[in-house]
């Protein structure tokens, strides 16, 4: 279980996911319509928690999604991007090989046929 708080995180998350965009505050103000960063100054501190609606037009704006941002572990950030971001029938075959019951023989390490994300 995660005990950092919810506001801390996904300020944290803005913000490395702002950087990674490659967004100066002002950059990323603009691009979701706000009038001037300093809003964003809060929202990446933990000191507001941004509303739905601007949550997800900041992700738009940073490339990455609004699941990948709430998510509750920080590994999981970058994969839960990718498979919202990919073709549905790309998951379809995750979903396929989620929902299979475990054989070590169905996988092998050498697979062929990769699941390629994004």
């Amino acid at each position: 279980m995660n005990t950092e708080r919810l506001e801390d995180r996904v300020g944290r998350r803005l913000r490395a996911a702002r950087i990674g965009a490659g967004l100066t505050m002002r950059e990323a103000a603009a691009a979701v319509g706000l009038p001037n960063h300093s809003i964003l100054v809060r929202y990446e501190s933990g000191a507001t928690q941004p509303p739905l609606s601007r949550l997800a037009a900041l992700a738009g704006a940073y490339r990455t999604t609004l699941s990948a941002i709430l998510a509750e572990r920080d590994e999981l950030v970058t994969l839960i991007a990718a498979v919202e971001r990919t073709n549905h029938a790309t998951v379809a075959r995750l979903r396929a090989i989620l929902e299979a019951p475990y054989s070590p023989t169905a996988c092998p390490d050498d697979a062929t046929d990769p699941i390629r994300l994004g």
